[in-house]
């Protein structure tokens, strides 16, 4: 399934580079491609791929109904075309992953882990990094690189998303799936100078650097955890607190 998804998405990329006429429906799809390619990579090596099955499921929803809602495609078919099947394929392949896939990890015991429960100190230390990240690139994005609205508003939008995301991962006994947002917000940085327009400006610059260290810095602390399977070690600790404190009324 992913790796059909992995084809999809380099189709549809190879597709927004050669059949679309409009700068606006070319970075839509162009957008829609990667993001397609980025979940079903990220899903190859990692054992529980439904929430990024899932990530398939927005990505190919969005991609669908963006013909019918952007004004960038009336005068693209080419562009409408490719969102509209490569939307429909990767909504297809992600409700199939999902719902064959391993169930989410979350089951109500969660609650009860411990705050002393935290994660290693590399996936700490990816946290800060990220915190560090997100807030130079707001600063920088909107005082010294400033240099178009759109990049500023990037900037400012999206690495504020990174800095909060960051702030959460240090704070959850479990910071897997807050990893793996933090690299989908960081790729989405990276792509944003092609995809609003403003690649030619020195906010692209920002964009790009603080996007492509956010992304590496998400996908390995996604990896780290999925592999090392983070959320059933957290559920089961969770669990044994559950019984030790409610095991009198279980009696």
């Amino acid at each position: 399934m992913s790796y059909l998804a992995v084809a999809v998405g380099i189709g549809t990329v190879a597709a927004s580079l050669t059949v679309t006429t409009t700068p606006a429906g070319r970075g839509l799809t162009l957008a829609a491609g990667a993001f397609i390619t980025f979940f079903a990579l990220l899903s190859l090596p990692v054992p529980d791929r439904t929430p990024l099955h899932w990530g398939l499921v927005v990505v190919g929803l969005a991609a669908t109904i963006l013909p019918w809602l952007s004004t960038g495609f009336t005068a693209d078919l080419g562009a409408a075309w490719t969102a509209g099947v490569a939307g429909a394929l990767a909504l297809a392949l992600g409700c199939i992953g999902w719902l064959n896939g391993r169930p989410p990890t979350l089951y109500g015991f969660n609650r009860y882990a411990s705050r002393d429960d935290k994660p290693p100190a590399v996936e700490r230390w990816i946290s800060r990094a990220a915190l560090v990240v997100g807030l130079l690139t707001v600063v920088i994005g909107t005082t010294v690189t400033n240099s178009s609205p759109a990049g500023a508003a990037v900037a400012a939008g999206l690495g504020l998303f990174i800095t909060v995301i960051a702030l959460w991962s240090m704070e959850a006994a479990d910071p897997t799936l807050d990893y793996l947002l933090m690299a989908t917000f960081g790729f989405a940085l990276f792509l944003a100078p092609w995809v609003v327009g403003y690649a030619g400006q020195p906010d692209a610059v920002t964009a790009w650097v603080g996007g492509f260290i956010t992304t590496v810095l998400g996908v390995t602390g996604f990896l780290r955890g999925a592999r090392r399977d983070r959320s059933s070690t957290v559920r089961e600790h969770a669990r044994m607190v559950y019984l030790q404190r409610y095991r009198h009324r279980m009696a």
